[in-house]
């Protein structure tokens, strides 16, 4: 992996460089020590999964690769205690499994209750999230569809649940829902799509900006789905992606017909970030996701 961060949690990651190494950790002794074979080991957090690693060439010129990296320490250090499950399935991890979405952890460990803690502590940042990348205002009544599904659905317990991709989770354990009465932002590509339809009427909404979705006829055969999460690891770098349906039931049909799709990707390091540097909050949906979100016992 190419980046760390200094503490468990929702925590700012670095590229993994010399220079931001030093300035982050400062000296401070637990990140850095001479273990009893006299070699100095230099340690951080996997920005994935919270395991502890280890950070290979920031001293010492490497022979395969002119870039320090990180790598996985199976180890309780000072700073992280390694938890088996999981770096198991971590993304930078070299193991691979078949995932779907009902693929959910067996046991809820530290890492599980800070994801679900997330969803509920930062969900107004992960509505803005989702807003920026869907053009969908999310409302009250959206909300509470969302959070409600990812509860029943247990998208914290689900094998390739993290920290970072949290947006883009509660999208894909909300389920199939009714385009009809969606807040959609003008111009985005979502609203250009219902623009073409002549089934769509868009009428002004009451959020500055947006327009709702609204029927031509008795009713409009439209919904939206959030499908096909990928991952995998390229130039040890994450390359993940979750694929945004519109979809039509049609009659005598088993499966639904696909008529608008679009790719998102998911950059592991935004979602994180924005946490820690984030200015205003949104009290009206941290108060609707307390709710809904109870704590687990």
């Amino acid at each position: 992996m190419r980046r760390f961060k200094l503490h468990t949690g929702y925590a700012e990651s670095y590229e993994i460089t010399k220079e931001n190494y030093e300035s982050e950790v400062r000296g401070r002794k637990d990140f850095t020590y001479i273990g009893v074979d006299g070699v100095r080991r230099s340690f951080a957090i996997c920005p994935a999964c919270d395991n502890p690693i280890q950070l290979i060439g920031l001293y010492k010129k490497l022979e395969n690769t002119d870039r320090p990296y990180g790598r996985h320490y199976n180890r309780d250090t000072k700073i992280a205690k390694h938890n088996e499950q999981t770096y198991r399935f971590c993304p930078y991890a070299s193991h691979s499994y078949h995932v779907t979405k009902e693929s959910l952890k067996e046991e809820i460990t530290e890492y599980e209750k800070s994801i679900y803690e997330g969803a509920r502590d930062y969900f107004d940042l992960a509505a803005y999230v989702i807003n920026q990348d869907t053009g969908i205002y999310i409302s009250q009544k959206l909300a509470a569809r969302i959070l409600d599904g990812y509860l029943a659905g247990q998208g914290y317990m689900y094998y390739w649940a993290t920290q970072y991709n949290l947006p883009w989770m509660l999208l894909y354990f909300m389920g199939e829902i009714p385009c009809y009465g969606l807040l959609v932002k003008k111009d985005c590509d979502l609203w250009k799509y219902f623009s073409t339809r002549e089934d769509v009427l868009l009428q002004h909404s009451y959020v500055e900006g947006y327009d709702r979705i609204d029927k031509r006829d008795y009713f409009l055969n439209l919904n939206l789905v959030f499908l096909l999460h990928n991952r995998k690891v390229i130039d040890d770098r994450v390359k993940e992606t979750i694929e945004l349906n519109v979809t039509t039931t049609e009659k005598n049909k088993r499966l639904p017909k696909v008529e608008y799709k679009k790719t998102l990707s998911i950059n592991e390091y935004r979602f994180p970030n924005f946490v820690c540097n984030v200015k205003y909050r949104n009290t009206g949906l941290l108060k609707l996701a307390a709710e809904r979100l109870p704590e687990l016992s």
